[in-house]
């Protein structure tokens, strides 16, 4: 196995022991592992659905009220945060 030296400010270092507890890791360590595994299985999976929408045919333009569904439904997770 790999080692790579990262530097945190003392807010994210903070951070980070707090969520690695929380979740039950061992380490620090541990649980950046974790969140790199995860970004990699994510960005896999983003992957393969840009693959499917390349390989699903022609494509098609959305209408007006389409686009307004899209724009409704960003405004909305966007002002949920």
């Amino acid at each position: 196995m790999s080692t790579i030296p990262v530097e945190l400010p003392d807010h994210l270092m903070s951070h980070v022991d707090q969520s690695a507890e929380q979740a039950g890791y061992a380490s620090a360590s541990e649980y950046i592992v974790a969140l790199v595994a995860a970004a990699s299985e994510k960005q896999g999976e983003i992957e393969q659905a840009l693959m499917a929408g390349i390989a699903s045919g022609a494509v098609q333009p959305w209408t007006d009220d389409e686009w307004q569904a899209i724009k409704s439904r960003v405004v909305s997770k966007a002002s949920s945060k």
